[in-house]
């Protein structure tokens, strides 16, 4: 006879994606006609941007388009030039398990580029964008509870931890028009631009998540005219509302912001300059909100009056959950050797990564970032320098060691000196946003039906006096010898299942 069991619903994320996918990028590019010929390439920019990342029965699907720059100088060498295009790219990941309901998002780099010039008018690119996905699906593991039967003794355990409440994916769009200040000229044409997305605050009320933050724009632009690169920065606020099911006072929310297509263009006035620009800015927030809870585990049971076919299954457990956030600032020297720089054009950082490493015990977050330098010689010629970059430091308050950590970081720069003529001291900063989880492999009991064919035990009315040693395990006594666990933690004045001391157990079966 199957015994009567309780259930208890325990919901958790399941990432049934959680890597990187790889597309190539080979293209070659014929300069339009009014575009100066190459005398030397100084910097080829590959931004990749993501324009969807679905999961789906077919596996995860990403899409999106590269914008290419490149940074030349004419064919008299003294004059800054680029062109422009762009190139879409897709790769397809294969999910673990079904895609179903899954929540997904991506981001983009480019994991190695080369770039060469093999004529006057002609350009050749062969590079890789890496994507960093997660897709995320919440599933609900029906645990028993609890086994009620004739004769069943069963011995339960309650873990303290943490259970999903909602997986959200919310995309829009900012948008604005940025004016040019200060004397700044009208725009001919963009060189280089960035979009960097921060989220300042982040509130979990009743239903909804509410997420506020900016996006950090910067560029390099050709002004019209005879005038050398103009560099413009500005910040575009956002705040975002998100339904979510579930969502409440006491939830633990990790949330990240991934920045998709963008759109910097030189906007007319009613004068016909292009002394404004338009940016619009796709962004895509992935949450992941969690809620303590107690577990209830079924570890063993047995039966007084019959053998018992006990069913096991195994399970993975959140037991602990943080986030961090905090902010590293390092400073870097560029050094040029013997090359003297006279004038800063532009300073930037680009493949900026984050990753988080246990060490010892430790969390510990290393950063990688490049630096790109365009700067004016002592000649008065435009010329291009980069420098790798790494840095790693503790984590702050982190009180979960040796679990999983999902990290978001980016490094950003906020000041730079030229020292000895020869070098740029640049002072960064990296942004850290992480959850840091502990998680538990737990084996637990399902249930607990008699063996079929299999007579019952024979009745029997014993009193038996068994000597323990100390640490001995109340439950396996009473186990081995079919006992009720009620009668014996009451004749043997027991409340605790290891044994204090060294002393007889009394058995008594009626």
């Amino acid at each position: 006879m199957e015994p009567n069991a309780m259930q208890q619903p325990y919901p958790w994320f399941e990432p049934v994606f959680d890597g990187s996918l790889e597309a190539p990028l080979d293209l070659q590019y014929d300069l339009p006609d009014y575009c100066p010929e190459i005398q030397k390439l100084l910097k080829c920019r590959v931004t990749p941007q993501v324009s969807s990342c679905v999961a789906t029965q077919d596996g995860l699907q990403c899409e999106g388009i590269c914008d290419v720059r490149v940074l030349y100088l004419d064919s008299k060498g003294s004059g800054l030039r680029s062109c422009q295009f762009t190139k879409e790219f897709s790769a397809v990941g294969k999910l673990k398990g079904s895609g179903d309901l899954a929540v997904a998002a991506a981001t983009a780099s480019i994991s190695h580029l080369t770039c060469r010039a093999s004529g006057a008018r002609r350009i050749e690119i062969h590079a890789a964008v890496s994507l960093e996905a997660l897709a995320v699906c919440q599933r609900t593991l029906e645990l028993p509870t609890a086994l009620e039967g004739e004769g069943l003794e069963v011995r339960s355990q309650t873990l303290e931890g943490y259970q999903a409440v909602n997986a959200v994916s919310h995309s829009f769009q900012v948008e604005d028009q940025i004016p040019f200040k200060n004397g700044k000229p009208p725009v001919d044409a963009i060189l280089r631009w960035d979009a960097a997305c921060r989220v300042s605050e982040v509130r979990v009320e009743e239903e909804q998540i509410r997420a506020a933050g900016a996006v950090e724009v910067s560029f390099l632009y050709l002004p019209a005219g005879e005038a050398g690169p103009e560099t413009m920065s500005a910040s575009l606020s956002f705040s975002q509302t998100i339904a979510c099911n579930g969502a409440g006072e006491g939830c633990l929310c990790w949330l990240r912001a991934y920045p998709g297509e963008c759109s910097i263009q030189p906007r007319e006035d009613d004068m016909g300059e292009n002394t404004s620009v338009s940016v619009t800015v796709k962004l895509t927030v992935l949450a992941l909100l969690y809620k303590p809870c107690e577990v209830h585990l079924l570890e063993d049971a047995y039966s007084r009056t019959r053998p018992l076919n006990l069913r096991w299954e195994q399970g993975t457990f959140l037991r602990q959950a943080e986030t961090v956030s905090q902010v590293c600032k390092k400073k870097v020297t560029m050094s040029l050797g013997g090359e003297e720089i006279r004038r800063v054009v532009d300073l930037w950082q680009e493949q900026s990564t984050v990753q988080a490493v246990t060490e010892q015990g430790a969390l510990t977050f290393r950063a990688k970032w490049n630096l790109c330098l365009l700067y004016e010689n002592a000649q008065g010629k435009l010329c291009c320098a980069e420098k790798s970059c790494d840095a790693a430091f503790p984590a702050e308050g982190a009180g979960v060691t040796g679990g999983k950590c999902r990290v978001w970081g980016r490094t950003n720069l906020w000041e730079y000196r030229i020292v000895d003529r020869n070098a740029v001291e640049v002072s960064t900063e990296t942004e850290v946003s992480a959850l840091v989880c502990r998680e538990e492999e737990r084996r637990f009991l399902t249930g607990a039906p008699s063996k079929e064919n299999v007579p019952a035990y024979p009745k029997e009315h014993k009193l038996l006096v068994v000597y323990a040693s100390q640490g001995e395990s109340l439950w396996e006594i009473g186990k081995s010898h079919r006992a009720s666990m009620e009668e014996l933690r009451a004749l043997n004045g027991l409340a605790e299942d290891a044994l204090p001391d060294r002393r007889p157990i009394i058995i008594c079966n009626r």
